[in-house]
């Protein structure tokens, strides 16, 4: 279902039930309220709810960035005399597609309305895009940054050379609250404290700080990006006429099984809208 279907949809259920006219910038507003008390709603059960899990499914992206073993031992990536960081690697020129290549080139910044992955600033600090809504899942990759890199000048010792780093595994990245995060930060116990096999991740001021940051080699994000009424309503089919063939599913377009639900939220809102506030038809 496109937006002009929408629409369309939207104008019979009101006219069934004689409601006043409302223009499609007014019906645009109440869709974009609907798409994001959907979501909210799915969110708070997708845990447990298969239902809810299939339905934010379009909505989930996958974010990859990581520093080559030649990125570390060339400096060519130092952040502020430290340590070799996304932020040099990933500027604002460039964004990710999703396999984590550099676009370079692309118009990308947080705010922009149009993009769906962060920017990197201060080292390895994540600035959330625009429309980002959660983080499902994070896990890093770590590498003894202590025994390759001369933390004075942020460049590898003499004579190190790839072979010398060694990296982790995958490691799961735990969320915690801003005042967790920085208390433990600074904590004398050991239990608390986060540690090269134990990190953390918290928000803070619209980007995501990550304990033991300069050790990081690698970082994959699955999270939720909030559509925009082009998306929701893409005119793309999920099913077998399409699937495989010339179409694909797009990313952020919902079924129209759920489509029809954001459709219903936006229309019951319509319906309780004082009809004194709203635009007669030209």
């Amino acid at each position: 279902m496109n937006l002009t279907e929408a629409y369309n949809l939207i104008d019979l259920l009101l006219d069934k039930a004689d409601q006043p006219y409302f223009t499609t910038p007014e019906k645009d507003r109440f869709l974009k309220i609907a798409i994001s008390d959907f979501v909210n709603f799915h969110y708070q059960k997708m845990l447990v709810d298969e239902d809810s899990r299939r339905a934010l499914a379009p909505l989930i992206d996958y974010n990859f960035w990581s520093l080559t073993t030649s990125d570390i031992v060339s400096g060519a990536y130092i952040y502020n005399n430290s340590f070799p960081s996304f932020s040099r690697k990933y500027t604002d020129s460039g964004t990710l597609d999703q396999t984590g290549t550099v676009v370079v080139g692309s118009t990308h910044s947080a705010g922009n309305e149009s993009t769906r992955v962060g920017i990197w600033l201060f080292g390895n600090q994540y600035v959330l895009p625009n429309r980002h809504l959660y983080v499902i899942s994070a896990t890093r990759k770590n590498y003894n940054m202590d025994d390759i890199i001369d933390k004075s000048t942020g460049l590898p010792f003499p004579g190190i050379t790839s072979s010398d780093i060694k990296t982790t595994d995958w490691i799961s990245i735990k969320n915690k609250s801003r005042r967790d995060y920085i208390e433990d930060s600074y904590s004398d116990d050991p239990f608390n404290q986060p540690s090269h096999d134990s990190p953390d991740w918290a928000y803070v001021e619209n980007r995501i700080g990550f304990s033991d940051a300069g050790n990081m080699r690698a970082l994959q994000m699955n999270t939720i990006t909030l559509p925009n009424l082009e998306e929701a309503f893409a005119d793309v089919q999920i099913g077998e006429e399409t699937y495989g063939a010339t179409a694909l599913p797009g990313s952020r377009v919902f079924t129209n099984h759920f489509q029809r639900q954001i459709i219903e939220l936006a229309v019951d809102k319509m319906t309780k809208v004082d009809v004194g506030l709203m635009t007669p038809p030209s």
